[in-house]
């Protein structure tokens, strides 16, 4: 079904497709785990949509279009997640052998290859919001899913250390960095992959009554949020400077927005943590503490994606990849800022506006609030369709080069 063309040869970036779509179907997954009622219970599961399309739940009557279009669109991404994601895998076994992939993993280009974990990270989000939600007396065995949960994010983390470990030790012995080629910050894909991590492992934490479980997931957890802020650290500087200095490179534009989901799996990750804390150490977090750190998440977003959009009008990245005529598999990493923007969007307004109580549910002003984001998410969703038809649909394109 998917085919790339045949002007360059297989480059990882193809696994941020994926990683797209399935963020997507996690974002439609928002509403329902925020309106759809599931009291004593983290997050919603099939009974309650049962209960909710029964009737057996009330609701305002625009509420059962709202989270029938929810759940078809959350199975509808999480499907051209899954496409997407053995269409990659078969790729990149056939493309492991082609001198273009050895020559990247030679470079300091192999720091591309944290798009694999980070996807299937995100695979394991996705199966365990469907199963969560669709397989019926599911959540009557979590406690014994969220070892194997946990089996499965340790496989990947093994994995995603495995490539950083093997990138960054080769550049500390044999050297090669030089800030004119790093004059974007691409390399924050490993930041991405270990919040990512970071997050998979907080949900046990968060969610689990068995306390050597949900602490063990808490210490996992905590090991990737500082090892996402330590490497974070490092690439902020070393590529702002380098920015500064060079100019950002232009086919790497999209990574000036990698920050913004960052910062909402780190968010999220803070989130399960106290609420982990709360069940297990008597321990737990104010309203003050919510307000005060999503509020601050959330404008830190809205600030990296103004500045980012200015870049973009500047050099015309938006204009050229996603109406004009160049393509490049680099631009799937436009699609996950927009997600997390939504999805801490959805966050901010409900922990903060909607839980303090200054914005009644279901509300005008609640609609306006959801209207607005709902707009963010059908932009993004729009992209990631029309870029997935552009790269992926065996179109003749020409491609523009990759030099990240």
């Amino acid at each position: 079904m998917f085919q790339s063309t045949s002007e360059i040869p297989y480059h990882p970036s193809y696994w941020l497709s994926a990683l797209g779509a399935g963020g997507l179907s996690i974002s439609f997954f928002m509403y329902l785990m925020w309106m759809l009622p599931h009291p004593g219970y983290p997050m919603p599961t099939w009974e309650h949509l049962l209960a909710f399309l029964q009737g057996t739940a009330s609701s305002p009557a625009p509420m059962l279009a709202i989270l029938l279009v929810a759940a078809i669109g959350m199975l509808g991404l999480a499907f051209l997640h899954f496409l997407l994601l053995a269409w990659n895998i078969r790729e990149f076994r056939a493309a492991s052998n082609q001198q273009a992939l050895k020559t990247l993993r030679q470079s300091p280009a192999e720091v591309q290859l944290m798009a694999i974990p980070l996807t299937l990270a995100m695979t394991v989000n996705v199966c365990f919001a469907l199963g969560a939600l669709f397989i019926p007396g599911l959540w009557s065995m979590v406690e014994y899913l969220f070892p194997l949960a946990l089996l499965a994010f340790v496989a990947i983390a093994w994995h995603a250390l495995r490539i950083y470990g093997r990138y960054f030790s080769r550049m500390l012995v044999s050297g090669g960095y030089r800030s004119e080629e790093h004059n974007h910050l691409s390399a924050l894909l490993t930041v991405f992959t270990f919040a990512m991590l970071s997050v998979g492992f907080a949900a046990p934490a968060a969610m689990s009554h068995v306390k050597l479980v949900s602490t063990l997931a808490a210490t996992l957890s905590i090991l990737f949020l500082v090892l996402s802020l330590v490497v974070m650290l490092i690439v902020l500087m070393a590529g702002i400077s380098a920015m500064m200095t060079h100019g950002l490179q232009a086919q790497a534009t999209p990574s000036i927005w990698m920050l913004v989901p960052i910062l909402t799996l780190l968010g999220i990750e803070w989130m399960r943590l106290q609420h982990g804390l709360s069940h297990h150490f008597s321990s737990g977090v104010n309203n003050g503490k919510i307000f005060v750190t999503l509020t601050g998440i959330f404008m830190l977003q809205l600030g990296v994606m103004l500045i980012g959009y200015r870049v973009m009008q500047l050099n015309g990245y938006l204009r050229s990849h996603l109406r004009g005529h160049e393509r490049s598999p680099i631009s799937f990493g436009l699609i996950c800022p927009g997600v997390a923007l939504f999805v801490m969007g959805m966050f901010w307004w409900h922990l903060v506006w909607v839980g303090s109580g200054l914005v009644h549910p279901f509300s005008a002003a609640y609609w306006i609030g959801i209207g607005v984001l709902a707009t963010i998410q059908l932009v993004t969703l729009t992209a990631l369709l029309r870029l997935t038809w552009s790269l992926l649909l065996g179109r003749k394109v020409r491609i523009a080069s990759i030099d990240s």
